[in-house]
């Protein structure tokens, strides 16, 4: 690692985190150029690499953003944040069995992360694999019982199983929950 002086080391820092804050209010072009002048001084920065992966994501670039993601996981074989991400961005390009290979390491990684067990849900419901999916989904909701989304998802898994009287059940829990898409398959499917 090149050793830094104080002064570089903080404002490789700086960089850092207005590319965060860049990203949260929704500017990823500018997150990234942040995040490009972190890079240039540490370029194996695993979490730079990721964050700048995930702002290309968000800009649909996903092509982009897996190259990131490779890189940041080449830096650092560990970062599970790097798999996750990659993952969801093979999702997004339809490259389900690569997104699910990522899911699969990312979870071996970080096995209490409900987030990437709904995601891998997903994965497993576009390859029409819904018994995975549904296990998946239960899985998160196992690590968080407010997670709304899981139960969402857990409830298409279900109908197209033909536990219709479970799809409903998990479509009424994440309406309470605070997903409003969840009202119209009750009005369609359950009533």
């Amino acid at each position: 690692m090149v050793s830094l002086n104080v002064s570089a080391q903080q404002s490789v820092k700086d960089f850092f985190v207005r590319g965060n804050e860049k990203f949260k209010a929704g500017k990823y072009t500018e997150a990234i150029k942040e995040y490009d002048r972190v890079l240039q001084v540490e370029p194996k920065h695993a979490p730079t690499l990721t964050n700048r992966g995930v702002a290309k994501d968000r800009l649909r670039d996903y092509r982009g953003a897996i190259e990131d993601f490779t890189k940041a996981i080449a830096a650092d074989p560990k970062y599970t944040e790097a798999y996750l991400s990659r993952a969801l961005s093979q999702y997004n390009l339809r490259d389900y069995r690569m997104a699910l290979q990522d899911f699969n390491k990312g979870i071996e990684l970080e096995p209490k992360d409900a987030r990437a067990y709904n995601n891998r849900g997903l994965v497993r419901y576009a390859l029409r694999d819904y018994r995975g999916a549904i296990t998946d989904y239960s899985k998160a909701i196992q690590l968080d019982g407010k997670y709304a989304e899981a139960y969402y998802n857990r409830g298409a898994s279900r109908y197209n199983i033909g536990e219709k009287t479970n799809a409903c059940a998990d479509w009424t829990k994440a309406k309470q929950l605070g997903i409003k898409e969840a009202e119209q398959y009750l009005k369609k499917y359950c009533e």
